[in-house]
C-alpha cells in the first residue's frame, strides 16, 4: 500500500496509485461531462479495479463538498442546528470531565 495525496490536499493509501489517481480526477468531473456515475463504477468493480473504484467514489464525493451551500453560523436547519448541539453537549462533557479531575 502507498499513500498517495491529492490536489486538494488529501491523502488516501491504495495499491495501484496511477489508477486511482485517474480515477479520482474522473470522479470529479464526472457530473459536468454527464456521465452515468453508477455504470462507470459497476465497470470499475466488474474488472477487479478496486483502486480505480475507490478513486472514483472518492472524486464523486470530494465533487460533491465542493457543490454543497455554505451554511451560516446561525442556520436554523436541522443538521446544522443538531451539529451546534452535539458540539455544545461535546464542549460540556470535556469541561465536566476536567473538573472532576
Amino acid at each position: 500500500m502507498k499513500l498517495v495525496t491529492i490536489d486538494d490536499g488529501l491523502t488516501y493509501e491504495t495499491a495501484s496509485p496511477d489508477r486511482f489517481t485517474q480515477a479520482y480526477r474522473d470522479g470529479q468531473t464526472a457530473l459536468e461531462r454527464g456521465e452515468d456515475t453508477d455504470n462507470v463504477l459497476k465497470k470499475h468493480v466488474i474488472k477487479g479495479e478496486f483502486a480505480s473504484a475507490a478513486g472514483y467514489l472518492h472524486g464523486l464525493a470530494a465533487d460533491a463538498r465542493k457543490r454543497l451551500p455554505q451554511h451560516s453560523d446561525d442556520c436554523p436547519c436541522r443538521r446544522c442546528v443538531y451539529d451546534r448541539e452535539a458540539l455544545m453537549r461535546s464542549i460540556y462533557r470535556t469541561w465536566r470531565e476536567a473538573t472532576a479531575a
